[in-house]
């Protein structure tokens, strides 16, 4: 693969699994509504929607960092 081609399988890839990850903690958030009284299973939806969080700030920062990289390489050509 080419650079300009490389790059953009990476930024598609990458915004795919943000989508994904975004998918799970909607889903989290509806569960939550129905565990309204379960302490147990709330705190174990809070802490799996913690880790998704942080996985889809990951996820955000490097798909900005691949756009910019594109932009760049736009620019260039």
């Amino acid at each position: 693969m080419n650079t300009k081609r490389n790059v953009k399988y990476h930024y598609l890839k990458t915004k795919k699994a943000l989508h994904e990850t975004m998918q799970r903690i909607l889903d989290i958030n509806r569960k939550r509504r129905f565990f309204g009284e379960d302490v147990s299973r709330k705190e174990e939806l809070n802490e799996e929607l913690k880790v998704l969080n942080a996985v889809a700030e990951n996820q955000a920062l490097r798909l900005r960092s691949i756009e910019v990289r594109m932009s760049k390489q736009e620019d260039a050509a």
